[in-house]
């Protein structure tokens, strides 16, 4: 979170990408910490720590979800 955070401030885009869990809890702690609350973060949903991910269709979904959430990030800086 703070690398991203720190990126953006130096005026290049940059997109933070967490589990579910720890977005919300470390991840969103830190944006407030840093006076950015709601910084977009791309969170990958459903999976705890990515403990989830089995087979490669399970990691093609996953990088799609989070690789369309980065652009939707880099572009509008909103990750929906």
């Amino acid at each position: 979170m703070l690398d991203a955070i720190t990126v953006e401030r130096r005026g290049l885009p940059a997109a933070m990408v967490g589990a579910e869990k720890l977005v919300r809890t470390t991840g969103r702690g830190m944006a407030k910490l840093q006076g950015v609350p709601d910084f977009p973060i791309a969170i990958i949903h459903g999976v705890g720590l990515l403990e989830g991910i089995r087979t490669d269709e399970d990691r093609q979904r996953v990088a799609v979800e989070i690789a369309t959430q980065v652009e939707n990030i880099l572009l509008s800086g909103r990750a929906v």
